[in-house]
């Protein structure tokens, strides 16, 4: 009878340690992000349905989005790129000039900013090291844009200096489609940065 006894009370602690488990999996899941959320959201872009949203309902929706992104590491953001390019080239092609300056300054310019100070930070050979593999992770994929390709053809001393040197300017300059093209770059430059200081 006593061991009977256990065997429900150990049973009934299980299924309640399961019941918590579960509620706290559904009560924290709008605040857990992943690239398939993110993509979601994307792909739920209200103005898809209707294109005369106010900008105001525009904004809450990018806002979204934005915080969403903002949250993902880099190998979900590259995860995000590769496996939903086409939902991502839809969603960033609908935004208009004035939504993409803001995705740019809260999410690219941000990465920019951090991945510049880190930069700096380095002692000269491991800036070196980590430019050079910039350049040479540049160079494997295809750039959409002249300016990026003038860049990466530039000998390992000049792309050097041009990054150190010159990126705050170029960045500033850079017109709106380059920036974007620039994200996943400086997700690669920042990973590889935390990857030195481990």
């Amino acid at each position: 009878m006593d061991k009977q006894r256990l065997w429900l009370q150990t049973g009934f602690f299980l299924a309640l340690v399961w019941a918590g488990v579960a509620a706290v999996m559904w009560w924290t899941e709008d605040a857990v992000f992943t690239p398939e959320k993110t993509l979601a959201l994307m792909n739920e872009a209200p103005w898809y349905e209707n294109p005369r949203l106010s900008v105001r309902v525009r904004g809450e929706h990018l806002d979204k989005v934005i915080a969403s992104v903002s949250k993902l590491d880099f190998s979900q953001r590259e995860s995000m790129r590769e496996d939903g390019a086409e939902t991502v080239e839809r969603f960033m092609t609908s935004l208009t000039d004035d939504e993409k300056n803001e995705y740019v300054a809260r999410v690219i310019e941000q990465t920019f900013v951090a991945v510049m100070r880190g930069i700096d930070k380095l002692p000269a050979e491991e800036r070196r090291r980590i430019t050079g593999a910039i350049q040479r992770d540049m160079k494997k994929r295809e750039q959409k844009s002249p300016e990026m390709q003038m860049l990466v053809d530039q000998s390992p001393a000049e792309f050097e200096k041009t990054l150190l040197k010159d990126a705050g300017t170029f960045f500033k300059q850079a017109p709106l489609s380059m920036k974007l093209d620039m994200a996943p770059l400086l997700e690669g430059m920042q990973a590889r940065m935390l990857m030195l200081r481990r």
